[in-house]
């Protein structure tokens, strides 16, 4: 019999795992059946011209170095963000753009599923019980909640595959092993969050500790080395992607103090913890925002922290069955991540931003949540295997399980019978009046919840009452705890996945159909004062689809660039210096000196949601349909040009000032940051037009009568190279922004090329380090065959 018990089990994992596939695709079915894809927050306006900017330039066979329409050209690679070398972005090389999306997305809720699957098997957990685990991994909160901001998602879904290979290695240190657990850990680094690869580390090394207390052959010394060893590994790996990113990162406004209002912006408030085991906001496709929020009158960084009904049994009887050690140091682990995540709402994390700058590098707190969603699944997890595990019979488990089911039925009776309890409850929290519309929507779906939440605890209690008693089937008791355990998940977290017909995009519907011949810059001019364009206000009261369309039809930053279209202003984290000290020098000017800098740098349109009466614009249209005005800047910059003045200022407030003086005139006159010998012997006479304009090459055709300055109106940066007829020639930096090269009196041929050295480093190591790890790996194996004893049978 024990011969078939291994073809036996195989069988059945692959059915279980058949079955965790099938469940996730029919979650994301959205996606796949009525190909719409995820829009929400900053997927249109960040991540997907991003995502288009690498589908460009994968499919142009070229490395996308740099990205000439974000931001007056952006060293695109160089944003971790961008996943330029993150594997799973092939699909970029075989679909078209949005299906690649959605491909993506589905790929990598696998990717978090089939991962947690096999994490559970190799704990030994029976195989419903490690579907469960996959689901409530892959379509937990956390995981559908950061869906919406993508580098965080493609590395978030790689933690159940990093635990596995990690506790591979350290019960069999084989270079198999560790070679598995090094490039699972680069691609988690490489898919753009170092936020969450450095919050995965922490788990990583609690998983070591836990690993070594249950194997004697772990020691400490063993947990450290291979943990250090890898994560050296991993740094040579990707330099390639590192070492652009520390010269973007010293170019940026990071070098200075983030405010603590933006780092503790997202701070997580104590009332969304009841989200863990309560559904406190709904999905509302009619509102802009998409959402109907119950107690909170702002959506948080992770929008559903729902585990499902089953989680507060789960971890009421790993409180239960588990040692002391081991619930001192998860919750530890638990309570300091939750301190940490709560930012703003104690007074611990702003005491150690005041003392540690470096943790001003987490913006956003809430961040700190994810080592608390897992470490909960596993006491989820834990205790519900405990429960059937156990043989002796034990009474405190039942009756903490009583107690839970009690509390939820003794909860809703209470508020049933007192409504106004909730009702005064969510306008203190909400702000809403009492008894208008909106309010008694929310009281109402409050009630409806509660009893969805009712039903589903008693229906868990009820099977973990005859599953432990064994009245049903053990099979019969896994089908229905993985189906109530989907049914949950799915019906809390479907719409979270905000899906929208892609036709939003490509349907042509916008303000301007193409850009011009003579590039010139989109600018969204806010409502506010703030000239970044961090808000949307609009007049009316648009659907949440139609708010969407609104990025792409209004031409927002940076929506329009899968249509070719350039922007000035910056949406990155690591936004750099001149940007943002242009937005605090701007910010301060009347509507008009606004203009004038705009001008100057190339911006050609103003995109704005009210009507404008400045000086320098002239209006356009008004297109009601979207909400939105269309203004033309007058006689803006061309995008290169010539001039023979010059004048020299040191710091960005010096330079901005003298281009806003009224005997300045940018046609004439340019700002640099040094001296040039430039003497005007005649009035200048010259033409500048753009031969060849590619993201990482510039081809300029100039003709000057006399020696002058030729300026190109994108961003001044490390690894530009310029040559002035095949000789390379210092580039300067003007209006702070730009790049310039000077030249003598004649015909020129400008070429401007990017070749950064930090790329070039990155590479050499990368590639370096990859061939040493090929040639080792071929040594062990070769070793592992010599080993091999073939032993003839006569």
């Amino acid at each position: 019999m024990r011969s078939n018990e291994a073809p036996v089990r195989a069988t059945v994992d692959r059915v279980c795992l058949v079955l965790t596939v099938f469940l996730i695709l029919w979650f994301c079915q959205n996606l796949i059946f009525s190909e719409s894809v995820p829009f929400f927050r900053d997927l249109s306006t960040y991540f997907y011209p991003m995502r288009y900017s690498l589908f460009e330039g994968y499919r142009s066979g070229k490395l996308p170095l740099w990205d000439r329409h974000t931001a007056m050209g952006f060293p695109l690679l160089a944003d971790f963000q961008s996943g330029a070398f993150y594997p799973p972005h092939l699909f970029f090389l075989i679909l078209s753009f949005f299906p690649a999306i959605r491909a993506i997305f589905i790929f990598h809720f696998l990717v978090a599923g089939v991962g947690a699957y096999y994490l559970c098997r190799s704990w030994k957990y029976p195989p419903y019980l490690s579907i469960v685990g996959a689901l409530l991994f892959a379509l937990g909160g956390t995981i559908v909640s950061l869906a919406n901001l993508l580098n965080h998602f493609q590395t978030a879904v790689w933690l159940p595959w990093i635990i596995l290979s990690w506790e591979k290695v350290l019960r069999n240190a084989s270079w198999k092993h560790f070679l598995a657990f090094t490039l699972i850990l680069a691609i988690q680094f490489l898919a753009g969050s170092p936020e969450l690869f450095a919050l995965t580390m922490a788990l990583v090394m609690i998983d070591g500790i836990r690993v070594k207390l249950s194997y004697p052959n772990v020691s400490y010394r063993k947990v450290i080395a291979i943990f250090f060893a890898a994560n050296l590994l991993v740094l040579m790996l990707v330099m390639i992607q590192l070492l652009p990113t520390v010269e973007l990162f010293s170019e940026s406004r990071r070098q200075q103090p983030i405010p603590p209002q933006e780092v503790l912006h997202w701070s997580l408030k104590p009332m969304s913890l009841l989200n863990l085991v309560f559904l406190d906001k709904e999905v509302d496709l009619t509102e802009p925002a998409s959402m109907r929020l119950f107690f909170a009158r702002e959506a948080p960084f992770f929008v559903s922290y729902y585990l499902g009904a089953i989680c507060i049994f789960g971890v009421s009887l790993w409180v239960c069955f588990s040692s002391i050690r081991e619930k001192i140091i998860l919750l530890s682990l638990v309570t300091l991540s939750l301190t940490f995540a709560l930012g703003v709402y104690t007074p611990v994390y702003p005491f150690l931003l005041q003392r540690i700058p470096f943790l001003a590098a987490f913006r956003f707190p809430e961040k700190f949540f994810f080592p608390v969603y897992a470490v909960v699944l596993y006491m989820t997890l834990q205790g519900l295997d405990s429960l059937l595990k156990e043989e002796k019979t034990v009474k405190k488990p039942f009756i903490a399980l009583a107690v839970i089911g009690a509390v939820w039925v003794g909860l809703y009776f209470l508020l049933r019978f007192h409504v106004d309890v909730i009702a005064r409850f969510v306008t203190a929290q909400t702000g809403k009046p009492l008894l208008s519309p909106a309010h008694a929507e929310i009281v109402a779906a409050v009630l409806s919840n509660l009893e969805r939440q009712v039903v589903l605890s008693l229906g868990f209690l009820l099977l973990m009452v005859l599953g432990r008693a064994k009245a049903i089937r053990l099979s019969l008791f896994g089908v229905l705890m993985i189906s109530a355990v989907f049914i949950d998940l799915a019906w809390a977290h479907q719409g979270f996945l905000f899906p929208v017909s892609a036709q939003i995009a490509t349907n042509g519907q916008r303000i301007i159909r193409t850009p011009d011949v003579d590039p010139a810059r989109l600018f969204y001019y806010p409502s506010s004062r703030n000239l970044h364009p961090s808000s949307l206000m609009a007049q009316g009261q648009p659907s949440f689809k139609q708010a969407t369309a609104l990025s792409f039809q209004d031409l927002l930053p940076n929506s329009g660039i899968i249509y070719g279209f350039d922007y000035m202003q910056e949406i990155d984290a690591l936004a750099r210096r001149p940007y943002a000290e242009f937005l605090g020098f701007a910010n301060q000017l009347e509507p008009a000196q606004q203009i004038q800098l705009l001008r100057t740098f190339n911006v050609g349109y103003l995109v704005t949601f009210q009507s404008m009466s400045v000086k320098g614009v002239t209006f356009v249209a008004r297109f009601p349909q979207f909400f939105s005005w269309l203004y033309k800047i007058d006689k803006p910059l061309p995008r290169t040009y010539v001039v023979n003045r010059i004048s020299v200022e040191q710091g960005s407030e010096r330079v901005f000032r003298r281009l806003l003086e009224p005997g300045f005139n940018p046609v004439e006159e340019v700002v640099l940051d040094q001296e040039v010998p430039t003497t005007p012997k005649h009035p200048l006479e010259a033409t500048a037009r753009l031969v060849r304009y590619e993201n990482q090459r510039v081809v300029i055709d100039a003709s000057l009568n006399d020696a002058g300055i030729l300026v190109l109106a994108d961003s001044y940066y490390p690894g530009w190279k310029a040559y002035v007829d095949g000789k390379e020639e210092k580039i300067l930096r003007a209006n702070l922004f730009f790049r310039a090269v000077s030249l003598s009196a004649g015909r020129h041929t400008v070429e401007f090329r990017y070749e950064p050295r930090s790329f070039a480093i990155g590479l050499a190591i990368s590639v370096g380090t990859v061939i040493v790890l090929i040639i080792t790996s071929v040594i062990f194996y070769l070793r592992g065959r010599k080993r091999t004893v073939v032993v003839p049978a006569y």
